[in-house]
């Protein structure tokens, strides 16, 4: 179903007359649904569903995150703030390697935060951040933002 929906994304996209990245991503859904559907005989499988709810939760959530953590490194810059940097170490839930992947990619994406090292037993993650209040918190707001939305798209 993966090469049909990336056929029909460029199929998509040259029928447009354009092929941007809008265009394909666009081409790419419509024909994953149409694919669905057809394999499915008309009948949209509960588990794409669910996982595009779950992509569209943590897609929302992370334009949220990114937005305040820009605000706050503006602020800080702008503003003189004083930075409290530290390492903090965050148990995980996941296990996969794309669950970790993303999870770390979507902390170092956001501004004031890195990912520095995954331990031997990938049990735990290591990330650097530019303010923290407690590591308790720091653990609670990952853990109950990026890592639970992480989870549920993967489950």
């Amino acid at each position: 179903m993966l090469l049909g929906s990336i056929l029909l994304a460029l199929a998509w996209a040259a029928l447009q007359g354009e092929i941007t990245l809008v265009n394909l991503l666009v081409g790419y859904v419509v024909g994953y649904a149409v694919l669905a559907l057809l394999a499915r005989g008309g009948v949209m499988p509960s588990t794409l569903v669910s996982r595009t709810v779950h992509a569209l939760s943590l897609a929302g959530f992370f334009a949220w995150e990114l937005l305040l953590a820009h605000v706050r490194v503006a602020a800080d810059v702008l503003l003189g703030h004083r930075i409290e940097p530290a390492v903090v170490a965050i148990p995980l839930d996941i296990t996969t390697d794309g669950e970790i992947l993303l999870l770390s990619m979507l902390i170092n994406i956001t501004p004031g935060s890195v990912t520095i090292d995954l331990s031997d037993d990938r049990r735990t993650l290591y990330v650097h951040v530019m303010h923290m209040k407690t590591a308790d918190e720091t653990r609670r707001e990952i853990k109950d933002g990026f890592e639970r939305r992480v989870k549920l798209l993967f489950e």
